[in-house]
């Protein structure tokens, strides 16, 4: 087997055989990746190939050191945009099995860890929770919420990485509850 660093010297080359090669030993294992992320395999397959006739159509532009790993962050990337554009269906049985693995001890947990997040976000500097607000409860884009609060994309990136900073360390040891009821809030 020729190893990544040759393969990709042949691909900047335009050979088509280094090309299957690297399809072949990839393809499998980025579609896997991809279905972790949610299950949708016709959705899957499409981006592992949209990913491939990417890395062929740059082939020339490359600047990869580590194959395997550009292509996993690659995926991962491609996987998260697909989500966010709302092109993605969600799992919902995956969902509910989460929802029920993290909440079928007690309500009390999921009041609990509600009562955290609203006493955390409340305690975050009034710009900060204003923006945060207005990111993870009225579903505004940076770009929305800078043009109402009359101030720069980069400042909303910059409060957002604050406020997300601050919540996950005072969210630590409930994170996987956390996930579970952010999902069920966000169903609700």
């Amino acid at each position: 087997m020729w190893p990544d660093a040759k393969l990709l010297d042949l691909l900047r080359l335009d050979d088509r055989e280094a090309f299957e090669i690297l399809y072949n030993k990839y393809s499998a294992k980025l579609f896997h990746a991809a279905y972790n992320l949610f299950r949708d395999s016709d959705v899957c397959e499409d981006l592992v190939q949209e990913l491939f006739i990417d890395l062929w159509t740059k082939r020339n532009q490359l600047n990869i050191t580590s194959l395997e790993s550009y292509l996993k962050v690659a995926i991962r990337h491609r996987v998260i945009y697909y989500i966010r554009t709302q092109k993605a269906t969600l799992d919902l049985a995956l969902i509910e099995e989460l929802i029920e693995k993290y909440t079928a001890d007690s309500k009390l947990l999921q009041n609990d860890i509600s009562q955290l997040l609203e006493t955390n976000v409340a305690q975050l500097p009034e710009k900060c929770r204003q923006i945060f607000t207005l990111s993870r409860k009225e579903y505004l884009s940076n770009k929305e919420i800078a043009s109402r609060l009359n101030i720069s994309i980069k400042t909303v990136e910059n409060q957002m990485t604050i406020a997300l900073r601050y919540l996950r360390t005072g969210l630590t040891d409930y994170l996987p509850s956390v996930v579970a009821l952010l999902m069920v809030y966000m169903m609700s």
